[in-house]
């Protein structure tokens, strides 16, 4: 039952509000303001009452009061907790910035200030003004895949009743529209950067020393720069017939812990410089900002150029030129795969590989060479049969005496054939019938007359079949 009443604190002061205790349909004690009028707070009591019954009967559906509670509440708010989940799932603080602040920019587009505002037209008129704004596609697709991934959240945390942003359609193939394009370096490129850190001087607080490890280990691992900012000492692995270098999930991009191998020569070489860092602490510790300038003060001091027709040079294109050492080595695109850590293989071969024509020309060699002319081959004849024999001696016959004259006449058309009885003889024709042939003119006797080639290759007993 419900009961409406006064705080202590509020009985002598005039028109203050009456308050209302009831019991919920989970049979929880609850108490919620009224108003000054008493009459009108009873009222409000009976409806708690009433609803509360109705849902432990189940004609009300608890959770349409859970959807209105977060339809009143600011979009903001739901953004914070969105991020809130984002960290606390293991994203890291960067990319849960990044992404918060991407969806807060797409959202402020679409002038929504509350759930029912996020609907397909006003989200794809934002994206229309991104694209005006100059945005590249890639980058609007990331806009588009973060504020799904919020309407996703939003849909199974029960704070809407569907995916509100299901059906929100992706832009056309960003591949059409790419504004940054990464390049390999070449072997020479890449040993003449890491001779130019290793006669540099310090800088972005990292010696010269210092940088040419960090190309190296770069070159030599594919590690991406905020995971190379995560090794310590005990991420190394150097000893054994397979040294190793790991980062552990929470610095993996895949948020899985990744053991990579390493050349043992590398490994060799890393040995001793490793021993001498402090234990516990990154080897690297400075931003990847610092770590992209000083490698393009180190790229101008190797005399290699930072943008060219190919792409950028960037620190990210050290993983791209692992990759492509990879895809060229005609190691399976299963184990390519798995060295660039990367979910599929098309991501690999179609983004990270990069083959020149100098790369392809070999592959020419197991092509057929269209410049040779055709062989001549001689006609190959055919051992005769026995009937194969008597109609090519017939034939011949016929040829011998077109060519002596004899039996020869003119048609209409003035060419010369052979006389009726000299086909008589050869097919020995009676009463209209061919003898010999059956439906399918095929010779089944031998004529008497031609007894004298009937040597040539006729089995016995042929002419009496």
């Amino acid at each position: 039952m419900s009961s409406v009443f006064k705080k202590t604190s509020d009985r002598k002061r005039p028109n203050s509000c009456w308050y209302i205790a009831y019991t919920d349909h989970d049979g929880v004690r609850r108490t919620k303001k009224g108003c000054p009028d008493k009459t009108a707070t009873e009222a409000l009591a009976r409806k708690l009452e009433s609803d509360a019954e109705l849902r432990r009967r189940g004609v009300i559906d608890p959770k349409a009061d859970a959807y209105r509670f977060h339809q009143s509440r600011p979009l903001a708010e739901h953004l914070a907790d969105w991020k809130a989940f984002q960290l606390g799932k293991g994203v890291a603080q960067r990319h849960a910035d990044e992404g918060y602040a991407r969806v807060v920019k797409l959202v402020a587009l679409a002038k929504a200030e509350r759930l029912s505002d996020l609907t397909l037209a006003r989200l794809q008129a934002a994206l229309a003004l991104l694209r005006g704004m100059g945005l590249a596609l890639r980058t609007i697709h990331h806009h588009v895949r973060l504020v799904k991934n919020f309407s996703r959240w939003l849909w199974r945390d029960g704070r809407t009743r569907e995916d509100l942003l299901a059906h929100l359609q992706l832009p056309e193939n960003p591949e059409s529209d790419r504004r940054r394009e990464r390049r390999a370096l070449t072997d020479g490129e890449l040993i003449r950067l890491i001779d130019a850190a290793e006669q540099g001087a310090v800088r972005c607080r990292l010696s010269g020393p210092d940088r040419a490890m960090l190309y190296r280990i770069a070159a030599g691992t594919g590690y991406r720069s905020e995971e190379l900012q995560s090794l310590t000492p005990e991420s190394f692995a150097l000893e054994g017939a397979y040294p190793t270098i790991t980062v552990e999930a929470g610095n993996s991009k895949r948020r899985r812990r990744d053991v990579q191998p390493i050349q043992p020569a590398l490994a060799a070489m890393l040995a001793p410089w490793v021993a001498a860092r402090p234990k516990g602490k990154p080897i690297f510790p400075v931003s990847r900002w610092a770590i992209l300038t000083g490698l393009q003060a180190d790229l101008r001091s190797a005399g290699i150029a930072y943008t060219t027709d190919e792409g950028t040079a960037d620190f990210h294109a050290l993983r791209h030129t692992y990759i492509t050492a990879l895809a060229k080595s005609n190691a399976p695109v299963k184990i390519v795969q798995t060295l660039a850590r990367h979910s599929t293989p098309v991501l690999t071969l179609g983004v990270y590989t990069h083959v020149g024509l100098y790369d392809q020309a070999p592959a020419l060699d197991a092509l057929p060479d269209l410049t040779r002319p055709a062989p001549r081959s001689e006609p190959t004849i055919l051992a005769p049969t026995g009937t194969d024999s008597a109609t090519f001696e017939c034939h011949k016959v016929a040829a011998q005496g077109k060519r002596a004259g004899d039996g020869l006449r003119r048609n209409e058309s003035g060419s010369d054939v052979m006389a009726g009885s000299d086909v008589a003889e050869c097919m020995n024709v009676s009463s209209g019938k061919t003898e010999g042939f059956d439906g399918s003119c095929r010779v089944l006797t031998c004529p008497d007359a031609l007894g004298s080639v009937s040597a040539a290759g006729a089995r016995p007993g042929l002419q009496n079949r």
